[in-house]
């Protein structure tokens, strides 16, 4: 068996699991990440994409590539939300 297919089935499985959050939040037009954990997570996910594309490793490529995208849809509605200045402004409680 091709060693790949565990790779494509995991990929699958963890993007299932983000579509329920990431409908909410295009659904309600609420962000429901912090501010913080959003660059995290954006910057951590590029940085594992890049290091799938080093190792020639398609599915984590697409993963990850996928992780990066997450925190700029929360990202996208806190704009929306609060405007860029509230990029700079704490968190506000939901």
């Amino acid at each position: 068996m091709e060693p790949e297919i565990f790779g494509m089935l995991g990929l699958a499985l963890i993007v299932i699991a983000w579509l329920p959050g990431i409908v909410e939040t295009i659904r309600t037009k609420q962000p429901g990440m912090k501010k913080r954990f959003m660059l995290l997570y954006f910057l951590g996910s590029a940085s594992l994409a890049y290091y799938a594309v080093l190792l020639n490793s398609i599915p984590f490529l697409i993963l990850n590539s996928l992780a990066a995208l997450v925190p700029l849809v929360h990202l996208y509605f806190h704009i929306r939300k609060y405007g860029l200045s509230g990029l700079l402004k704490p968190t506000p409680s939901p």
